[in-house]
């Protein structure tokens, strides 16, 4: 292991710190460094690499929390809650005799004791998300943990370098299987594929699904991932959220979709989208071109350099907060990525339906598509980040790909109307000059999801797709009749280790496909 204290100030640095943080189940925020001055011997005994487990809902979470001295004796540290797609969480800590106590942001975070052998911390962690505390043991470099340092292991504990194709086994759900060859994809190429991940030559792919023909060809897990692990997919959240916004106006509670955004929230009164009657509908919330005032990735904001989301996610009251955002220019102009207007989404879904988004997907799209491990975040108000906070196995995300690719069905059952999907992908607006999310694959954004296109053998081959954060990505290629699932797990993308969901797509995949 490196030197810790350096690497641990790197990390530290206010201007590193990934604002994943924020997003994550913890809810918390990152600050600048803080340092307490508990000195040695004691807390020596606490430098390092401390790596466990918490399980929320019988769903394993990844705890990694590193520890170093500063040159005055205190301690300095950051957690990283992978699963959560939270990183370099900065922490304070306090170690009295045996009991040590973590908080982060001022939060309480982690509270245990230290073995009498140094080398473990059993005790609990608090998720504010969740609101309670879970059981958590953290050891100095976790035998546990070696499972997800490597793409994958043989048998024996080694490093897998070669790899032999097995088509995917079949599940209960009535999901077909089949193989690459019957569905014409290259074997030969896909294999190089998965070979180079071996390699590590493509960041820290975790998962990639194929389905093609209605049925899945291709399941392959890497770094300690299966097919019943959850994934956060952050901002690919927001097109599940419109699949949802699609069922509730086929259900009767979502009218047109003209209908200004203000007349679903009469208990904001108050508030400047309210009280003026802004004209911004439900269709610019879909399309992201409310024209409000959002600084997207915080480069140009004049008050610190803040992200809208960062603002957004300090709130008690997020809808409220951004039914009192300014108007910034006419409507439907452009589309300009904006997470909050999701989250009014998810508004809309609640006061429309009387239930949260994740509520009413139990009833709905998950009922249907048999999606019973998930976890879906929410604000200190209760509201659910639908913005980014699903996370959910590549299995379930490549079915909801299904539907889309099959105009709503799923096994013979209507899960969403022909006339919704249809909608919902096609090209809707250009994105805003500097708009968050642009990429030489993206045409323009639709109903919360992505427009793109790619260049295969002198033919361009177009794209309907939810992307998220750290290069989660869901791809339908209706032209193809093939769905494409990837999940990343190296969210902060280090230098030399970068992935591009386009780029195993278009030099990969796409070639592969017959």
């Amino acid at each position: 292991m490196s030197d810790p204290v350096a690497r641990l100030m790197r990390r530290l640095n206010p201007s590193l710190i990934t604002a994943a943080a924020m997003s994550g189940f913890l809810g918390c925020e990152p600050e600048s460094r803080r340092e307490v001055d508990i000195g040695p011997p004691s807390a020596s005994a606490l430098v390092g690499l401390w790596q466990g487990f918490t399980y929320l809902e019988g769903q394993e979470i990844r705890v990694e929390i590193e520890l170093g001295m500063n040159p005055e004796g205190g301690l300095v540290g950051v957690a990283d809650f992978r699963d959560a797609g939270s990183l370099d969480v900065p922490l304070e800590v306090a170690l009295v005799g045996d009991s040590v106590s973590i908080t982060s942001a001022s939060r309480s975070l982690i509270e245990g004791r230290l073995s009498d052998d140094l080398g473990a911390i059993q005790g609990q962690l608090f998720a504010s998300r969740m609101g309670a505390w879970y059981g958590l043991v953290l050891e100095k470099d976790n035998s546990a943990f070696r499972r997800f340092e490597l793409p994958r292991l043989t048998e024996n504990g080694e490093a897998q370098s070669e790899y032999s194709y097995r088509p995917p086994e079949e599940s209960e759900n009535g999901w077909p299987v089949s193989t690459l060859a019957a569905e014409t994809i290259d074997e030969e190429q896909i294999a190089a594929l998965v070979e180079s991940v071996f390699r590590e030559e493509h960041g820290h792919p975790e998962a990639i699904l194929i389905a093609r023909n209605g049925k899945l060809v291709l399941e392959e897990y890497f770094y300690g991932y299966s097919r019943d692990r959850v994934h956060s997919i952050r901002s690919a959240t927001k097109s599940v959220t419109s699949l949802l916004l699609g069922i509730a106006q086929d259900r009767g509670y979502v009218g047109d979709l003209d209908q200004p955004v203000y007349t679903f929230f009469p208990e904001h009164q108050g508030r400047k989208w309210i009280d003026r009657q802004y004209p911004i509908t439900l269709a610019h919330l879909l399309t992201m071109s409310a024209a409000i005032e959002w600084n997207s990735d915080g480069s140009s904001d004049a008050d610190g350099g803040e992200a809208g989301w960062q603002r957004l996610a300090r709130e008690d009251d997020w809808i409220g907060y951004m039914l009192d955002l300014d108007q910034a220019g006419t409507p439907g102009e452009a589309a300009s990525y904006n997470t909050g207007l999701s989250t009014l989404l998810g508004g809309v879904i609640r006061n429309a339906t009387g239930k949260y988004a994740d509520e009413f997907a139990e009833e709905t799209l998950f009922a249907d598509l048999n999606v019973s491990s998930y976890r879906w975040l929410k604000a200190a108000d209760g509201t659910r980040e639908t913005g980014g906070g699903l996370s959910v196995t590549a299995y379930d995300l490549a079915k909801m790909g299904q539907i889309v690719l099959d105009k709503g069905m799923w096994n013979g059952k209507r899960v969403v109307s022909d006339s919704w999907i249809t909608e919902s992908g096609e090209h809707q607006l250009p994105l805003a000059e500097g708009s968050q999310g642009a990429s030489r694959y993206v045409t323009g954004y639709a109903y919360h999801w992505w427009n793109q296109s790619f260049e295969v053998d002198g033919k361009t081959i177009d794209a309907i797709a939810a992307r998220g954060y750290g290069g989660q990505y869901l791809g339908v290629f209706p032209t193809l009749n093939t769905v494409i699932v990837l999940y990343n797990g190296e969210w902060d993308q280090p230098e030399g280790r970068v992935f591009d969901s386009g780029v195993i797509v278009e030099e990969w995949i796409l070639p592969a496909i017959r």
